[in-house]
């Protein structure tokens, strides 16, 4: 990598920028990403915490937006869980981090999270098409173990869909 800082660094042509989160490491703030088109856009950051808009990233927010450095919380979040023993973790350290480590490479357009854990590896890739206000994430999972595996995904958006989440809905 190149201007490495100990947490991350570009990578030598200068595609990605990629943060190394050892177990218990986090970065100072919140180190994110913004994909968008015309129309639709999103905030992610290296714990995968994310923010999504249309249209107008104050007044048309379709899940909450958090200023919050310290807690980066997120209304999005993904879930994957073995069937067989019920174990479940997040593709994401957001938001709930594991005893393993996680990797995340910004890059221009999308954002790619790395994870191993009990045996299942996963790599989620969070980008935006180019001309449509549509928001995608590509889930891969590899079982690395000689047993077979049977996993559920499962994701939860907390949505806003406006500028506040206690809105107006009522008027005096």
């Amino acid at each position: 990598m190149i201007f490495a800082n100990g947490i991350g660094g570009f990578t030598r042509d200068g595609r990605e920028y990629i943060v190394d989160l050892p177990p218990g490491r986090h970065t100072p703030a919140p180190w994110v990403n913004v994909i968008a088109n015309g129309r639709l856009g999103t905030v992610v950051s290296e714990s995968g915490s994310a923010y999504t808009w249309y249209g107008n990233a104050q007044l048309f927010r379709l899940t909450p937006w958090s200023n919050d450095p310290v807690s980066d919380p997120s209304g999005e979040v993904m879930f994957i869980r073995d069937e067989s023993t019920g174990r479940f973790f997040s593709p994401v350290s957001c938001p709930r981090a594991s005893a393993t480590g996680y990797a995340c490479r910004h890059g221009y357009g999308y954002s790619i999270f790395e994870h191993t854990e009990d045996g299942l590896e996963s790599v989620l890739t969070t980008y935006v098409a180019i001309g449509a206000p549509v928001k995608f994430f590509a889930l891969k999972i590899k079982n690395l173990t000689a047993r077979s595996r049977s996993v559920s995904v499962f994701a939860a958006v907390d949505l806003v869909l406006g500028d506040l989440r206690s809105g107006r809905l009522c008027t005096s």
